[in-house]
């Protein structure tokens, strides 16, 4: 009998629509000054618990060589940075949210920061190398979710924790709307167990994904925002 290789999380990832080499591989392909300026961008959202203005942003990019409009297109394009079409303010960067989520994440620092989905939480403490307390909720009870990372132990609190990593079909998909912010995010939820997340698929028609244990979610967080504050 043929044994079956045994996915990678990358490959899991991709079946997701999240990308295979994570975050870090994606935003590789774009110039040195675009991806300083993402650095920054993402260093301010660690260190205020916000974004950074337009004025802040355009020195930024200054800083690395570049025009900040420039700049901005070429992370939005990527899917790396959302920002608003009118203002051009920054209204994410994967995995930080600049408007409040379901996903609050307390660093060691006091600063408390939002994620765009279970897993951006769990990315933000190894991305920064920080200790952190995830709060969340649970979509479908509504119960209170917390996961701690402690000198690098995770806790989880129901210990019966898991994410659901689902999504949009995106086969017709287009644009904007492609974006992660829209097909996955809202779907990528802590769940209490896995009857919730079950019923959170049987909920929602049209998504699709998988549940995720808790070493799964860690691996898959790190794996997607774990190197993306290293210089090239």
């Amino acid at each position: 009998m043929t044994t079956r290789p045994v996915p990678t999380i990358g490959e899991r990832l991709a079946r997701l629509g999240l990308p295979a080499g994570g975050i870090t591989a994606r935003r590789a392909v774009l110039p040195a000054p675009v991806q300083e300026l993402h650095r920054r961008i993402l260093a301010d959202f660690a260190a205020r618990g916000a974004p950074p203005d337009r004025a802040v942003v355009a020195g930024h990019a200054a800083a690395a060589g570049i025009d900040r409009a420039v700049g901005l297109e070429a992370l939005t394009v990527m899917d790396l940075v959302a920002a608003d079409p009118v203002t051009g303010t920054v209204t994410a960067a994967y995995p930080f949210s600049a408007a409040a989520t379901r996903h609050r994440v307390r660093l060691a620092t006091g600063v408390d920061v939002y994620a765009m989905c279970a897993l951006d939480a769990l990315g933000i403490p190894g991305m920064l190398g920080a200790d952190a307390v995830i709060a969340s909720t649970d979509p479908i009870t509504g119960e209170a979710i917390t996961v701690t990372r402690d000198n690098g132990r995770w806790t989880w609190r129901p210990a019966t924790t898991v994410v659901l990593a689902a999504g949009l079909a995106r086969a017709d998909i287009t644009g904007p709307e492609a974006a992660a912010a829209d097909c996955s995010c809202p779907h990528i939820n802590f769940h209490t167990g896995p009857d919730t997340a079950a019923s959170y698929l049987r909920a929602h028609p049209g998504t699709g994904g998988e549940t995720l244990t808790q070493p799964e979610a860690v691996e898959a967080a790190e794996h997607l925002f774990g190197r993306l504050m290293e210089a090239g």
